[in-house]
Parts: structure tokens; C-alpha cells; sequence
């Protein structure tokens, strides 16, 4: 199918186009799709802009051939990297479904740098570890989201409340 069709069939049948956010999602498309070609959910509107994922992700994952992009507003994979296509040629394509984005605000209280690699990676593995108890380790792929400020946690104003009073004696 042409692009806008594979996408429309994608949505209504399952959630979308293939997106890809890392080297394991990638493997993972290469095996449904041999040394073929296969649309992405990877589209831009003008050959000049950015290309953006169909399902509104944020992935920055990419495997373009070199000297691609050019100027086509499509992209598909072949032999195993990214080319940029003319949207109406028909090719195979993969959709997947069940595939939730939950982003989830977490305020932790603790005088250690909340920063620090070694920190987090003990936040991350105790949250991993509490999902596994829970039983969906399998089901969830946990990561931190970094903020413009490169940092992941941010400090909480403590801003006195006006109608609390405190007594010093």
C-alpha cells in the first residue's frame, strides 16, 4: 500500500506504523521484514522539515542509509537501514498494537544527588523490582525522561503555606 493507506489500515486495526525507539526495536522490525521493503511510521510534511513518527512519539532512534534523507516526505526500511521514499509507492509495511507511552510524575524525598547515574540507577532497579512483584516486569520498559536542563529530577519549591502558622517556644 502507499503510505497514507498503511497508516489508515494500521489505525483501525491496530494502533499505527511501526515506530522505532531503539536497536531492539529495530531488530525486532528486521525479522518481520527480511531484506524487504516495509514503511515506517516516520513521515515529514515539507522535504526541508523534520521527519516526526505517526504515532507522536519522541523517539530520536534512527538507522538512515548514508546520504539519507533527501528530500522525500516518506521513510521505509531496506537491508536493515532507513531510506526517505515517495509516499505513494506501494510497499509492505508492520503495524504494531498494545504498545502504551505512560508517563509518570515521581517525587522522591532525599538529601542524595537525585541526579546521580548510580542514584537513579537504584530508583530505576527498585521500581523494576516492585512491577516484578506486582507481575508485569515483562509487560513495562521503564526509563528516565530528561528535561531541557539535561536533568531528570527537579527540586520542589517549598513554598511556605499562608495559612499554617509555626510556633517557636
Amino acid at each position: 500500500m502507499a503510505w497514507a493507506n498503511a497508516q489508515k489500515h494500521c489505525r483501525l486495526h491496530y494502533t499505527d506504523l511501526a515506530t522505532v525507539d531503539d536497536q531492539e526495536d529495530h531488530d525486532q522490525l528486521l525479522e518481520k521484514v527480511r531484506l524487504g521493503h516495509a514503511w515506517l511510521g516516520l513521515i515529514r510534511t515539507k522535504s526541508s522539515g523534520p521527519y516526526a513518527w505517526s504515532d507522536q512519539s519522541n523517539s530520536t532512534f534512527t538507522k538512515w542509509a548514508p546520504g539519507k534523507p533527501s528530500d522525500q516526505l516518506c521513510a521505509k526500511v531496506y537491508g536493515g537501514v532507513w531510506y526517505d521514499s515517495y509516499c505513494l509507492s506501494d510497499y509492505p509495511f508492520v503495524c504494531y498494537f498494545d504498545r502504551k507511552r505512560q508517563i509518570v510524575k515521581l517525587e522522591v524525598k532525599s538529601s542524595q544527588n537525585l541526579n546521580d547515574l548510580e542514584v537513579k540507577n537504584k530508583i530505576l532497579a527498585k521500581m523494576e523490582q516492585i512491577l516484578q512483584e506486582e507481575g508485569v516486569s515483562g509487560e513495562a520498559k521503564l526509563s528516565w525522561r530528561t528535561q531541557s536542563d539535561g536533568n531528570v529530577f527537579q527540586k520542589k519549591d517549598q513554598k511556605r503555606d499562608p495559612t499554617k502558622q509555626t510556633c517557636v517556644s
